[in-house]
């Protein structure tokens, strides 16, 4: 039986004590004079963040998901915010530790500190001009990583879709008489069939991705409208710049957030070409005619994502106040996603149509 509202809010406020703590235990690691103030930043799916006030400055302080929070994750980390702070890109840098450590920690977890990027985080698009603006910024990005030579520690399948389709599929087996395997299984069986028939042909040019384009992950000025930082650099990795492409479209080309069933939006996907040809961040003629289905192939992955941890119950945040479990808010965030895959399918010949004029 779920806790009544009373008991949850209780519960929600003990945990957010003991995180305080743990947050100001963290701050003490660091090398940034007295503190002001610490504020959570209720944002994202995976790390607890807050923003820090101190005599220093402002920063932004992390409680790494476990699943993130590695040496190696850590490495990969500091090599790419150090390089796009020599392209002078607007990302966060990573500060060390009065010992030298990319992190601290505390009581197991472990907590990471940046700079403070000035800017608005939104978790929903607002217009067509929000889409074409992010993808000059996401474009920008994927130029100024063209040169990184560094290689990479951390050996998380990202946008593996094979990968993916298999840890759903061990799930099903794992957790067969889950009590929601009722509404899980059609899906899953849904995203079995047609994820494999969207699987991108190899091999691809390998470049650096960001690996998270969602668009709450893009900084914007509120004043002018432009995007001012790009931040969640955890998932940086080499890939085709299409699964980026893919994701940022799934996230960006819809109305509403994505636990609800809203359908893909074709003027923001011409919206979203039209600024990534804006930046000049080359795409060959191959990769060109799979920008349409790697949008489908990316939102089937991420339902099969959503599904795996509606059983496994482990990875994704999830909304208390409008969902009864994690569970529930990742079968309806399943739900949105193969809602928004079929209006796709169903406006593929207009998507083609679309980068056919923006490329040429």
């Amino acid at each position: 039986m779920r806790p009544d509202a009373p008991t949850l809010q209780r519960m929600q406020d003990r945990d957010d004590a003991e995180r305080a703590k743990q947050v100001e235990q963290a701050l003490t690691h660091y090398p940034i004079g007295d503190r002001v103030g610490v504020e959570h930043i209720p944002m994202g799916l995976i790390h607890g963040t807050y923003r820090v006030e101190s005599a220093t400055g402002m920063y932004i302080v992390q409680r790494l998901h476990p699943d993130l929070s590695s040496d190696s994750n850590l490495r990969d980390y500091q090599a790419v915010t150090a390089h796009l702070a020599d392209q002078s890109f607007p990302a966060p840098r990573l500060i060390l530790t009065g010992e030298g450590n990319p992190s601290a920690d505390v009581r197991g977890d472990r907590y990471r500190l940046t700079t403070f990027l000035k800017g608005e985080s939104y978790d929903c698009v607002k217009n067509t001009r929000m889409v074409k603006e992010a993808a000059l910024m996401l474009g920008s990005f994927h130029t100024a990583m063209a040169d990184f030579r560094y290689e990479f520690q951390a050996g998380r399948p990202l946008h593996d879709s094979p990968k993916h389709l298999e840890f759903l599929q061990s799930a099903l087996r794992q957790f067969r008489n889950h009590p929601m395997m009722g509404e899980v299984g059609p899906l899953a069986e849904k995203v079995s069939t047609d994820l494999p028939r969207h699987f991108l042909p190899t091999p691809w040019a390998s470049r650096v991705v960001h690996g998270d384009p969602k668009i709450s992950n893009v900084l914007f000025d509120p004043a002018t409208g432009r995007a001012v930082g790009l931040i969640d650099l955890d998932s940086c990795a080499r890939h085709t710049v299409l699964v980026d492409i893919g994701d940022a479209v799934r996230s960006w080309c819809r109305e509403g957030p994505e636990d609800q069933a809203t359908p893909f939006l074709a003027d923001r996907f011409r919206a979203f070409c039209e600024g990534y040809r804006q930046s000049d961040a080359p795409l060959s003629g191959a990769e060109r005619p799979l920008i349409a289905p790697s949008c489908r192939l990316i939102t089937l992955e991420l339902a099969s994502r959503f599904l795996r941890d509606a059983l496994e119950d482990r990875y994704f945040g999830w909304d208390a106040a409008r969902f009864a479990s994690r569970p529930a808010h990742n079968l309806a965030r399943a739900k949105g996603c193969l809602f928004l895959y079929e209006s796709m399918a169903g406006q593929r010949e207009e998507m083609e149509k679309v980068v056919g004029e923006v490329w040429g």
